[in-house]
């Protein structure tokens, strides 16, 4: 009686077989979408893993190009600027140089402008000579023939030359 009440117990309407089976499959199925879903999770984790990996490495080799083009630009640019200070070093020197030759030239021009005006002086004061010496031989002239009053107006009218030749040289 106890044990035929302990078969009843289920009800009238109890199944017979054993039922923990459907929970193990359930449990089975659950652990396998668990698994599958861990696994889809960790797949894609692991997909945008090396997809950042790979921008990385990317970023990184651009970096050490752009860091290589950078120092040659900076060789480039210190050979640049070396030259560009000797060129300013012999810019410094032709300036000086041409300050000292445009004193020069200012001294030769001064030394031309004298020497052209002292030509002039001396062109005049010989032009002035050999005027005074012309009439003083045509007055020498008149006075071989005896001619005193050709001789007179000859001197008077080379006389301002004369006087400008006497005094010129003294």
């Amino acid at each position: 009686m106890a044990v035929d009440l302990l078969d009843h117990e289920d009800g009238p309407g109890a199944p017979e077989g054993p039922r923990p089976a459907p929970r193990r499959a359930r449990r089975w199925v659950a652990g396998l979408a668990a698994f599958l879903v861990a696994a889809g999770v960790l797949a894609l984790v692991a997909n945008d893993e090396v997809r950042a990996n790979t921008r990385f490495d990317g970023s990184h080799a651009a970096l050490t190009v752009t860091r290589q083009r950078t120092a040659a630009v900076r060789a480039d640019l210190t050979t640049v600027r070396n030259g560009l200070h000797v060129v300013d070093g012999q810019v410094a020197q032709d300036r000086v140089a041409l300050a000292r030759d445009t004193t020069q030239l200012q001294q030769v021009v001064q030394a031309l402008a004298d020497a052209r005006a002292n030509l002039d002086r001396q062109t005049r004061d010989a032009s002035d000579l050999r005027t005074c010496l012309s009439g003083v031989e045509q007055a020498l002239n008149a006075l071989s023939v005896a001619d005193r009053g050709h001789a007179i107006s000859a001197l008077g009218a080379v006389a301002a030359a004369c006087n400008a030749a006497v005094s010129a040289n003294g």
